[in-house]
């Protein structure tokens, strides 16, 4: 099938993200923890993106003061059920659940979802290979424990459509350089995003504020803005990659910034995200030096990428409860 642009996909969002209440409350998943569904408003600042969510449905708690300024879709654009196993899907719901999609109210909605992830993952596999050709230079490993391997077997990949809501001007944070999205790294192994389109009562718009939108922190800890095209597809790294990678390949620290100013009041920004990671089964490997969640992982382990998962929620949702 022949794609639509980029921005062509981001409308349909804006179009989700003003549906009735009532509607979307049709596209929640009350079961699952995180990544299935419509999820409200939602707060994240330090640590992984998957990390610091409790529910993917509206009205949800969260571990620090509420963030109105964000919300999301959820869904696997390879797989609408990527298991029947009962016990799998009461232990990782978030992964293992099905997909719920605005049939009724949106029909184009799950095609076009399914398309741009599709196309980001396809992409995202030519990535994965280059990297491993990296990595091979200062480390071995076997040809099924490459990331390419890895991410082509795996059931567990997420898109995920980002809507953030207009800034709220007099939040103190407002001036801030992650005003709309704290500062973070992603859980799993690659990120694939698409540029961010901003609108204003739904109608695509350019911002008014030049230094609104996506930060990154590189290696040598210099904030730079990405910019890239409306077509064009970006791809940071997630943690389980620097992981396995034994540090060749570093884990992207990222945020994104609201517009400011009088002229940015009531702007939108809507993007696409696909996380591409190993599958709930997978064994990951931990080499010797572990640099991310070191206090978690011991030296030489092996534990599933679910097992991971849950760990890492533990550590960011668990013990803030307590």
């Amino acid at each position: 099938m022949m794609f639509l642009s980029m921005i062509t996909y981001l409308e349909l969002l804006v179009r989700l993200a003003k549906l009735p209440k009532e509607v979307k409350e049709d596209l929640e998943d009350p079961n699952s923890t995180i990544l299935v569904g419509v999820m409200g408003k939602r707060n994240l600042s330090q640590g992984s993106q998957h990390q610091k969510e409790r529910k993917t449905c509206s009205g949800s708690d969260f571990l620090s003061k509420e963030n109105i300024l964000k919300g999301s879709f959820y869904a696997n654009p390879i797989l609408d059920t990527p298991t029947t196993e009962t016990s799998l899907i009461q232990r990782y719901p978030s992964y293992c659940g099905s997909n719920i999609w605005p049939r009724n109210t949106l029909p184009e909605f799950e095609v076009a979802f399914k398309a741009l992830g599709m196309l980001i993952f396809d992409v995202g596999l030519m990535l994965a290979y280059h990297c491993d050709q990296y990595v091979s230079r200062g480390m071995k490993t076997r040809k099924d424990e490459g990331l390419e391997s890895i991410l082509r077997r795996s059931r567990c990949h997420k898109g995920r459509l980002l809507y953030y809501f207009p800034s709220q001007q007099g939040d103190p944070d407002g001036n801030s350089l992650s005003s709309w999205c704290g500062w973070h790294t992603d859980h799993g192994s690659l990120t694939g995003l698409t540029c961010g389109m901003f609108t204003k009562d739904g109608v695509e718009m350019s911002c008014p504020d030049s230094a609104a939108g996506l930060y990154i922190r590189t290696r040598s800890d210099q904030i730079v803005k990405v910019v890239f095209g409306e077509d064009d597809i970006a791809y940071q790294i997630g943690e389980t990659t620097e992981i396995l990678s034994g540090s060749y390949l570093c884990a992207t620290p990222h945020c994104v910034q609201a517009p400011k100013g009088e002229k940015s009041s009531g702007i939108e920004r809507s993007t696409f995200a696909l996380f591409m990671q190993p599958d709930w089964d997978e064994k990951l490997n931990f080499p010797e030096e572990v640099r991310i969640h070191k206090e978690l992982i011991p030296s030489n382990s092996a534990l599933t990428f679910g097992e991971y998962s849950e760990m890492l929620l533990d550590k960011y949702y668990h013990q803030k409860q307590t």
